[in-house]
C-alpha cells in the first residue's frame, strides 16, 4: 500500500480476492460461496429470522428474501412460526439443507485452511479489527442517513 489508498479500496480488493479464492474452491459444489454464507447463518443460529440473517450478512431485506425463496424452493429450509407473533417466523435447515451445507463446508474449509497456512498474523486480532471496522462503517452509514432525513 502506498499510503494514498483508502481502507475502503483495500477492503474492496480483499473481498474480490476472497470471492475468487472461494469461487475456485467451491466450484462444482452444491452451493456458491454466497449461498454457503446464508446457509451458514441458519446453521450457526439453528433457527434465524430473515431480519437477523440480513443483519448478520450485511444484506438488504430484498436480497435476503430472494435467498430464502431459493433455499425454500430447493427444500433446504423450512419456516417455523414464532409463538408470540403468528406473522413472524424463523428459518431452520432441513436434512437436505444440512447435507448441502456440510458438503459445501468441506470445500470452504479447504480454502480457509489454505488461507490460514499463508496468513502468519494473529487471526483473532484480525477478526476483532474487522468487526470494529464493520461496526464503524455501519455507524457512519446510520449517521449519514440520519443527517439526510433531517434535511
Amino acid at each position: 500500500m502506498n499510503g494514498r489508498s483508502s481502507i475502503f479500496l483495500e477492503a474492496f480488493a480483499l473481498t474480490q480476492a476472497i470471492g475468487e479464492l472461494l469461487g475456485d474452491a467451491m466450484a462444482g459444489g452444491p452451493l456458491t460461496p454466497e449461498e454457503y454464507a446464508a446457509y451458514s447463518v441458519v446453521f450457526e443460529e439453528e433457527a434465524v429470522t430473515p431480519t437477523d440473517m440480513g443483519r448478520r450478512l450485511g444484506m438488504p431485506k430484498t436480497t435476503v428474501m430472494e435467498r430464502v425463496r431459493l433455499m425454500e424452493a430447493r427444500g433446504h429450509v423450512r419456516r417455523v412460526p414464532q409463538l408470540h407473533d403468528g406473522r413472524s417466523y424463523r428459518l431452520v435447515l432441513t436434512a437436505s439443507g444440512l447435507s448441502a451445507h456440510r458438503r459445501a463446508h468441506d470445500l470452504f474449509e479447504a480454502a480457509y485452511q489454505a488461507f490460514l497456512r499463508e496468513f502468519s498474523g494473529n487471526i483473532e486480532r484480525a477478526q476483532r479489527n474487522l468487526t470494529r471496522i464493520r461496526a464503524s462503517v455501519a455507524e457512519a452509514g446510520a449517521l449519514s442517513h440520519r443527517r439526510r432525513t433531517r434535511a
